[in-house]
């Protein structure tokens, strides 16, 4: 059992240099997430920067190019409330005016009492005029409306009566009568095509942005999408923008049009160098720690043997007499030396003699407890410290047991080998009372029991 915590603290010791790197490279794994992922919120806040630049210049394009479009009606409206009794030469010398700058307007059209009296240009307009614009189901609702609320209105966009689809833009028309009350006389209405605004102001061309409008009947964010992708709108990373007209408004969304990939491959290659960099710092920081281990291992034990060295056997002995002291209970020192063991170096070479003392070694320790202490001093002496041990048949019987085991036959290179010990016996208090005093008598016992031995086996 002693054994076998013993081996399970040798597994953890040799476990801790790998947990110690797995930690660092964890670590420093996610200390290079956190960056990387400073570094992409950097890049996406840039992009997306960008982007706000982009869409609000083409907010700013759009409105400028509708609002001076729309603006033609709220003119014409003007001069309309300023002369009623106007003439169609009249009319016809304001439209051109205000018709000339603008390439998305298709017709300027006057309804006196919402039935279309004047429209120009007349050609490719005829089927608007005489229409009375409350009878066409489609703009009743918000013909009524303006009439009732005397405010601009956007429509459409909406299947044109003369052809086509477009926007209509009306502005109704207010004068003052003789007792100055104001009253509805009619509306100016414009009729736009969108594509030419659109290509003027660069909707429609090819670019790293995409674009949607939504907003029919200037109803802004509750009006359907009338111009690109309605998932646009729907996009978490989509812009969106209100592009305010006279009559209402509509919504522009942008993104990009294509997800920037050079990001993404920069990004890919961040983690895989985040991995491969905790990966090194794991692998270097265990190896250091294993280093480090390895060489207080070989500054405290025997290189051969893995036991205690002589060293690390004083500095333990010392603190464990000095505790054994304070607290009154008594200790054994073992002074074992190896018999046949110089015949063995001798004949056979050092590396079977190495052989054999990593055997003794490894049978010794597993006689032994894991509160015991036991160190190769010299070449084949072996010292063991027992504590709370004192002579008696507990002792006798480890004595017999360390006998046995060193005795057990080792087989190498074809040859059957086997060895010897003799045992000092050396205990505290009774043989000194200082670590010296307890080495001297154990190695005059130790020496006692090899002639022993010696005799013993000239009397066989």
């Amino acid at each position: 059992m002693a054994a076998s915590k013993g081996q399970g603290e040798d597994r953890l010791k040799k476990l801790r240099p790998l947990g110690l790197g797995l930690l660092v490279g964890a670590v420093v794994f996610l200390l290079s997430e956190v960056l990387i992922h400073l570094e992409k919120s950097r890049e996406y806040e840039a992009a997306r920067s960008r982007l706000q630049i982009e869409a609000s210049a083409m907010r700013a394009r759009l409105e400028s190019e509708l609002n001076s479009t729309f603006s033609v009606g709220l003119a014409a409206a003007s001069l309309v409330s300023a002369k009623p009794d106007f003439s169609a030469r009249d009319y016809e010398r304001l439209a051109q005016s205000l018709s000339a700058w603008h390439p998305g307007l298709r017709n300027i059209a006057i309804a006196p009492d919402n039935v279309v009296r004047y429209v120009y240009p007349l050609a490719g307009n005829e089927a608007v005029l005489g229409v009375n614009l409350e009878n066409i189901a489609e703009q009743r609702e918000g013909v009524l409306r303006l009439r009732e609320n005397w405010k601009p209105l956007i429509a459409g966009p909406i299947n044109l009566v003369q052809g086509g689809v477009g926007f209509v833009h009306r502005v109704p028309v207010i004068v003052l009568a003789a007792d100055n009350t104001a009253r509805y006389w009619g509306l100016v209405s414009i009729a736009m095509n969108t594509q030419p605004v659109f290509d003027k102001v660069g909707l429609n061309a090819e670019s790293d942005v995409s674009y949607a409008l939504r907003g029919t009947n200037g109803k802004g964010a509750d009006g359907d999408v009338f111009f690109g992708s309605e998932a646009l709108f729907a996009s978490p990373s989509a812009i969106r923008m209100t592009l305010v007209m006279p009559g209402g408004d509509w919504q522009l969304a942008a993104d990009w049009r294509e997800p920037d990939r050079a990001m993404k491959w920069r990004a890919f290659l961040w983690h895989v160098l985040a991995l491969l960099l905790s990966v090194s710092a794991a692998g270097l920081v265990a190896f250091a720690a294993r280093s480090q281990e390895r060489l207080q291992v070989l500054a405290s034990h025997d290189s051969l043997t893995g036991l205690a060295n002589r060293h690390q056997f004083l500095v333990q002995a010392e603190s464990f007499l000095a505790l054994a002291a304070r607290q009154k209970y008594p200790f054994t020192l073992l002074n074992m030396d190896l018999e046949g063991f110089k015949g063995i170096n001798d004949d056979y070479g050092h590396e079977v003699g190495d052989a054999m003392l990593v055997h003794v070694a490894a049978k010794v320790h597993e006689c032994l407890r894991a509160s015991d202490l036991i160190a190769r001093f010299g070449g084949d002496e072996f010292l063991v410290l027992l504590p709370d041990t004192q002579p008696g048949p507990v002792l006798d019987q480890l004595i017999v047991r360390l006998r046995e085991a060193v005795a057990e036959p080792l087989t190498i290179r074809g040859h059957v080998l086997s060895v010897s010990i003799s045992v000092g016996i050396a205990t505290y208090p009774a043989d000194g009372f200082s670590l010296a005093d307890l080495m001297r008598v154990s190695d005059f016992n130790m020496y006692a029991d090899k002639r022993l031995r010696k005799k013993d086996g000239a009397q066989d």
